[in-house]
């Protein structure tokens, strides 16, 4: 991905078109290094986003924006007094710069009409939006106030003159004779890999686009100078040549390269030779195309970033039970002697007559078939009736340990088998929305701290395919899983779930009472063993039953149901098959 100058020049075309004389309705400023602009133009309304974010630097127009925060920043403040109600008379980018430069005809405080000039600067981690009066080239304020503690070359203050960026020195091909491109691409070393000649001579062009370029023309961007004769340079000439014409003529598609649903790159042009095979839309904007990939490449962040924190705070949890879990057994198995001390402490009673202390008492086992001789240790300090009834007394508590020990075992399985439940639900989450109700579910159970209450998010919907004609749902996560199964379901659908494994319902509805075929019950059940904790196993046991087999006991965690009546088909969930069978979900 790659803003550049020629990202920029599309984006400059389509603002004269779209926005030229638009008038300022609105400004906000949603987050520290974004502003955005609500325009009128021609009784429609237009929002112009300038992104100051050293990684998503840019300007566009875009159709959604985030929440507005409930105090404007001083910005936003000072862009108000000065643009409200003011009209964009002009919009220019100098050459393939990546500077904006829009000027608005604003009235000032004197009621006298007078110029603004807005300039967006796109320069990752040096990026800003710097608003002057062009008048005096007075700069009044930006969006990043940079004093000379940061940069001594050029300072952005209120009060100060504008000084244009420095120069690059470089050339725009299709504005020169071909004489002069080869002249200035050959001053450079010779031992210089072509993209680092073209990179560094060329202006308005990303790495990205001279790698494509490079490679359109039937070259490898490793290749060095001293090896590019004149055929080789010709090539590259046409190739930048016809370039220059489609963004002249407006001619250009932008495109949007996807990996596996997810946005891998943007162009201006299509990257056919440096991204062959790969999932590919195209858009006639490229606003558009920008708001696109931005939206998907933000939502996977908060997405990831937001599972993360999830699978931290559940992982700490089953570290935690496990612990519990290795302590429980470890006690368990301290009370397997129970027997033996009531054993010994029969036999000490039923012997009172013949013993009379010491370290160890030798008596027959009439328990025993052969009478076998149990020696047992005794307490010297205590007679043998005491001895007797301290072995009592040790049975005793090692049984009322061992019933509570198990009692408590059986809860922590229990609780781990729903804390990996969770795990499997954030695994098998693609959606916002889906862990956000995973979160709430954590939080209902009272692993996370209960916060504020926020804006419902719209409920998730357990993913629907049709098959063959047969229609299979998948829950997601718990919510789902109750969802399909103790309500959409119908008693003579059929029900699916990995065999003792965390994992999703699986349903195949049979509305029409119908044998189902081996082959969609097969499918079905490829889908319960990848949404589950199993999915990188082979030969996953998968349970099915009809629905009316299936019944949640009375104050079962979500997700937790019990069923009967089954039968187990063995699957392995290979990634290229299930990716057939789900399209267009997003994998991992």
């Amino acid at each position: 991905m790659s803003f550049d100058g020629i990202v920029l020049q599309k984006i400059c075309q389509e603002l004269k078109k779209t926005i030229s004389g638009a008038r300022i309705f609105k400004i906000y400023q949603p987050q520290k290094q974004q502003v955005v602009f609500h325009l009128h133009q021609k009784g429609l309304t237009h929002k112009l986003l300038f992104s100051g974010l050293a990684q998503e630097a840019r300007v566009h127009l875009v159709s959604e924006t985030e929440t507005n925060p409930s105090e404007p920043p001083l910005f936003c403040m000072v862009l108000r007094k000065q643009l409200m109600g003011g009209r964009l008379i002009s919009i220019e980018q100098p050459g393939l710069e990546r500077i904006l430069k829009i000027n608005c005809q604003v009235i000032n405080e004197l009621g006298e009409p007078c110029q603004r000039l807005l300039i967006m600067e796109i320069m990752g981690r040096h990026s800003n939006l710097i608003l002057l009066d062009p008048a005096e080239n007075r700069i009044i304020d930006a969006l990043q106030r940079i004093p000379a503690a940061l940069s001594r070359y050029r300072q952005i203050l209120p009060g100060l003159t504008y000084q244009d960026p420095p120069p690059q020195k470089k050339l725009i091909p299709w504005q020169v004779e071909q004489a002069c491109f080869y002249e200035k691409l050959l001053k450079q070393p010779e031992q210089s890999k072509l993209e680092h000649a073209l990179l560094n001579t060329c202006a308005g062009l990303s790495p990205q686009s001279i790698r494509e370029i490079i490679i359109s023309s039937d070259l490898k961007p490793e290749t060095t100078l001293e090896y590019c004769g004149e055929y080789e340079l010709s090539k590259l000439w046409q190739t930048l040549i016809q370039l220059g014409r489609g963004l002249m003529n407006s001619t250009l598609k932008s495109e949007i390269i996807l990996r596996d649903n997810l946005p891998l790159a943007f162009s201006a042009f299509p990257l056919e030779a440096s991204f062959p095979g790969e999932n590919r839309k195209t858009f006639t904007s490229m606003s558009q195309a920008l708001e696109f990939y931005y939206q998907r490449k933000n939502a996977f962040v908060q997405i990831r970033r937001n599972k993360t924190k999830l699978e931290k705070i559940i992982n700490k949890e089953i570290a935690h039970n496990e612990k519990k879990l290795g302590r429980q057994l470890k006690t368990l198995e301290s009370t397997q002697n129970a027997e033996q001390d009531q054993l010994w402490g029969e036999l000490l009673t039923a012997n009172l007559h013949a013993l009379s202390g010491g370290k160890k008492a030798e008596v027959a086992n009439y328990y025993h078939p052969k009478g076998k001789i149990e020696i047992i240790p005794l307490n010297p300090q205590l007679t043998p009736a005491e001895n007797a009834q301290h072995y009592f007394k040790l049975y005793r508590k090692k049984l009322a340990t061992f019933k509570q020990t198990k009692k408590q075992l059986a809860e922590t399985k229990e609780e781990l088998s729903y804390l990996y439940s969770l795990l499997t639900s954030l695994n098998n989450a693609n959606q916002l929305n889906e862990i956000k109700e995973i979160e709430e579910e954590i939080r209902g159970a009272g692993y996370l701290k209960k916060g504020t209450i926020k804006r419902k998010e719209t409920p998730s919907r357990p993913l629907e395919l049709s098959i063959n004609g047969w229609l299979i749902y998948v829950g997601k996560n718990n919510r789902q899983n109750d969802l399909l199964t103790m309500k959409m379901a119908k008693k003579e659908d059929l029900w699916l779930h990995p065999q003792n494994i965390p994992g999703s319902h699986v349903l195949i509805k049979n509305r029409e009472g119908k044998t189902i075929p081996r082959e969609i019950i097969e499918k079905a059940a490829l889908l319960a063993a990848y949404h589950s904790q199993a999915r990188h196993s082979t030969q996953v046991p998968i349970d099915y039953t009809e629905r009316k087999n299936v019944w949640k006991p009375k104050g079962a965690k979500p997700g937790f149901v019990l069923y009967e009546k089954q039968k187990t088909l063995y699957v392995t969930p290979e990634k290229e098959v299930i990716k057939a069978l789900l399209q267009q979900e997003n994998y991992k």
